[in-house]
């Protein structure tokens, strides 16, 4: 039985993790699976429908970068959205942003 795989979820990695690698075999087992199509390597119609997959799941945005040797395509980075806290305070608007350490300054 084939394996299911799952597309990344941006809420299943830490705020310490701002963007994460999505390696272009896994691309295209996603696009193979879900997308009703069949393909070999990553063109540019998987790089389109993987791209539009990610923002429908939250994903603030996409970049496939190609390999250092064979300049095929090597993989898409994912980038989390911003995890940012609004709060107003009558005529003025304070953001507050979590930090990337773990030591709680």
């Amino acid at each position: 039985m084939a394996k299911n795989f799952k597309f990344p979820d941006p809420n299943d990695y830490p705020p310490k993790s701002p963007a994460v690698l999505c390696p272009s075999e896994r691309v295209l087992n996603l696009y193979n699976q879900d997308s009703g199509h069949r393909a070999d390597r990553v063109s540019k119609k998987v790089k389109l429908w993987f791209a539009q997959e990610a923002h429908a799941r939250d994903w603030a945005g996409v970049r496939f970068l190609p390999e250092v040797q064979t300049q095929h395509t090597a993989g898409a980075i994912l980038w989390q959205p911003p995890r940012v806290q609004i709060t107003v305070v009558t005529r003025n608007m304070l953001v507050l942003a979590e930090t990337d350490d773990d030591d709680g300054d």
